[in-house]
């Protein structure tokens, strides 16, 4: 072998490497010498200077070996163990990683078990060659699925490996490093106009308050659905009107106008109206439990709403609906506990909030789709890019904004993007600057100007102290 340097041992070399390092020098490995029954030239290798192994080690090796041979002992051969296979692999992922992930990575488990699993559960990782990903990346495209849906199933099984390659459970190279990942082109550029704007929030107020709110929020603010519905009571300053918005690329703090404001505000009293009971989650031996111990009838149990109740006091202060009048209902001790875990319950600390004070899920978005229909926002067959969502209205505040003239890096800080490059999309909306106006004219003054300052700056410092290029655009001028 190359690179073999004998030591004082017989049969014992070493191998300097060029790129592995111990204890500041470049690390040696050990290998030792002999012929087989062929008669041929045999190496095998001891270890690494790193792993503790030295030259008199080695050479204790070979004596070893040496006397076996003489005696006819076949030397134990070292049996390679197979690689993990992709399947235990992604256990062990799911077990250790899954907890750090949005909904315990239930998204990534249903793409495994549908896509993944019946191909390379039990391959092992080091025999997933990058032709195989090839192969399997293209059978995907076969069953209809979209780039994005494929570049995510590539993604996860390219997570699971980079993770076990980062935990020490596979050594090897990973083959997503030559597969070229699907290209994904999904950016909206569909942004509203005022009156469809006006149009689609009018429709959304008929079938929901909380969505009128929700959707004026964000049409005004530019924030994503979930950084609404998971503003806290905290996160609004009421002195300055500063919204602290906890987002995908991290806090941000923006500055709420009289509309966003307002639909807060209207957000924050409506809390106090959030039903106790909430029907369908509540069991009708509850509801009979506490109307007998507190003298409401049965009907009215589901109507109660949190403002009607007074923790501290024990007390209820409820009117029928075929009442004009208000009744105090006195919360027993017997039925306290009730109370206790059902006002807490509602009692989150979410401005906006769902059944039984649950914060509402970014799938949640029906009587939005269903308004964007009914306004002819959505007619058929439209494509899926150019269709009015809920996301659409991040859309037409960025639009709005640029139309407006603010500069592009306002914009990305105002609705969170980490770069710039994301706003660029909008870029053709701006109205052109007084700056741009003036490179764009051909304006004889500024270049007569210019020129004259020019000249005279060669007349004074002389021409060898000016750039060539600029004494040929005054001869191209001239």
């Amino acid at each position: 072998m190359k690179g073999m340097i004998k030591t004082k041992f017989v049969g014992v070399y070493r191998y300097v490497s060029d790129t592995k390092r111990f204890d500041g020098k470049p690390d040696e490995c050990f290998y030792y010498s002999y012929r087989d029954q062929d008669k041929k030239f045999r190496w095998h290798k001891v270890g690494w200077r790193s792993e503790k192994v030295t030259a008199q080690y080695a050479a204790d090796k070979r004596s070893e070996f040496m006397v076996a041979a003489r005696n006819g002992e076949k030397p134990k051969q070292t049996r390679k163990e197979k690689g993990i296979t992709f399947g235990k692999g992604f256990d062990v992922f799911e077990d250790k990683w899954f907890p750090n992930l949005k909904n315990n990575g239930a998204d990534i488990a249903l793409r495994y078990r549908v896509h993944t699993a019946p191909l390379f559960a039990d391959t092992p990782i080091d025999k997933i060659t990058p032709l195989a990903l090839e192969d399997y990346k293209l059978a995907l495209f076969r069953k209809g699925l979209a780039p994005a849906t494929v570049r995510l199933i590539l993604g996860d099984m390219r997570n699971v490996i980079n993770k076990l390659k980062k935990w020490g459970l596979f050594k090897g190279d990973s083959p997503f490093e030559q597969v070229d990942m699907p290209k994904v082109d999904n950016a909206r550029t569909r942004f509203l106009s005022r009156n469809e704007a006006d149009l689609l929030l009018e429709t959304i107020n008929t079938h929901s308050r909380k969505w009128f709110l929700i959707s004026t929020i964000a049409l005004n603010t530019g924030a994503r659905l979930g950084e609404v519905t998971g503003t806290r009571i905290h996160d609004l300053q009421h002195e300055t009107r500063v919204w602290q918005i906890k987002g995908k690329t991290g806090r941000r703090s923006i500055t709420l106008n009289d509309a966003a404001w307002n639909a807060f505000m209207e957000a924050l009293e409506m809390r106090q109206r959030i039903i106790v009971f909430t029907s369908g989650l509540v069991d009708q031996a509850t509801i009979d439990f506490v109307s007998q111990e507190t003298g409401l009838f049965p009907t009215d149990v589901c109507y109660l709403h949190l403002e009607c109740v007074d923790m501290e006091r024990g007390l209820i202060t409820y009117r029928r609906r075929n009442s004009a009048k208000f009744k105090t209902y006195r919360i027993s001790e017997a039925v306290r506990p009730v109370f206790e875990e059902w006002v807490g319950k509602c009692s989150s600390d979410l401005v906006f909030t769902g059944r039984g004070g649950k914060r509402i899920g970014s799938n949640k978005t029906k009587t939005f789709d269903r308004s964007a229909s009914e306004c002819g926002l959505n007619p058929a067959g439209i494509d899926s890019l150019d269709k009015v969502v809920f996301h659409t209205l991040r859309h037409t505040y960025c639009s709005w904004e640029a139309i407006k003239g603010t500069p592009l890096f306002k914009i990305a800080r105002l609705v969170g993007h980490k770069t710039t490059t994301m706003t660029e999309r909008y870029s053709h909306l701006c109205p052109i600057t007084e700056s741009q106006n003036l490179i764009n004219k051909d304006n004889d003054t500024t270049l007569e100007q210019l020129n004259s300052i020019l000249t005279h700056l060669i007349e004074e410092k002389g021409i060898g102290q000016v750039p060539q290029s600029v004494i040929d655009w005054l001869a191209k001028v001239g």
